[in-house]
């Protein structure tokens, strides 16, 4: 029953819209120019001059990690919110309502994994190709980040039934999250004393796997992979655990 939940997901965010499903790239692109001309053509950002990236622009270093952080945070957003936007069918139907927030990640992953896609082919015709290693890393960080997404999504979505809280603290929460990981700067500019805060933070080390993946063509390192792979498998079961045992309470809570 997921494929036809995701499907309905896509069309109802943008239904009713002259421009439908093309307000999934607009809206991205006018953030990303935003933080171009700020970062790049008002403050003059560069990557240091003294690291291996010091011939990327400024741009492809931004969307390498800040594309996916889009699915990331509007996956996040819509899954916290889905088990609420969908009372009626709870209430109504003897239904898996884990398919809902589960829908409503995968969905914002499938919009914009094509703005995503338009900036590897780009990239790859700039640079003369991108190698196959950093094309199967770039696709094993996806897939990783998108079990985190749903594991906390299925977290969140339970959590919101009963705190309507939640919502209002996840908008904080993701500012907070977005501005303290390496997405608009590297890393080695963040003082010393600062790394251990923003390491943190979970999506700083996808942000750093992505730059290296997509701008070096390298693998994350093992101990880094296997901190993905943990972080998300336990993700994923803490909120099947949560879900399924707030779920049967849903009913009287909406």
């Amino acid at each position: 029953m997921l494929s036809p939940f995701i499907g309905r997901e896509l069309r109802e965010q943008y239904a009713g819209s002259a421009l439908g499903v093309v307000w999934s790239l607009l809206q991205p692109a006018l953030y990303i120019l935003l933080y171009w001309w700020v970062f790049a053509a008002i403050m003059h950002a560069r990557l240091p001059e003294n690291s291996v990236l010091a011939d990327t622009p400024f741009i492809a270093f931004l969307l390498s990690a800040l594309l996916p952080w889009f699915a990331f945070q509007d996956g996040l957003s819509r899954a916290a919110s889905a088990v609420l936007n969908r009372r009626d069918v709870v209430c109504k139907v003897h239904f898996p309502v884990e398919v809902f927030p589960l829908a409503a990640a995968i969905a914002a992953f499938v919009a914009h994994g094509f703005g995503y896609v338009l900036f590897l082919v780009t990239f790859a015709l700039w640079r003369g190709g991108i190698p196959l290693t950093a094309l199967g890393a770039i696709a094993v960080l996806l897939a990783l980040q998108l079990a985190l997404t749903a594991g906390l999504g299925l977290l969140l979505g339970a959590v919101t039934v009963y705190l309507r809280d939640v919502a209002q603290a996840l908008g904080l929460g993701l500012a907070v999250m977005f501005y303290t990981a390496p997405v608009l700067y590297p890393l080695s500019l963040v003082p010393e004393r600062f790394h251990g805060l923003v390491q943190c933070n979970p999506f700083a080390v996808f942000a750093e796997a992505y730059h290296d993946a997509v701008l070096l063509g390298v693998w994350p390192a093992p101990t880094i992979l296997a901190l993905l792979v943990l972080l998300a498998g336990s993700a994923l079961a803490a909120g099947a655990y949560v879900f399924r045992r707030l779920e049967p309470g849903f009913v009287d809570v909406l």
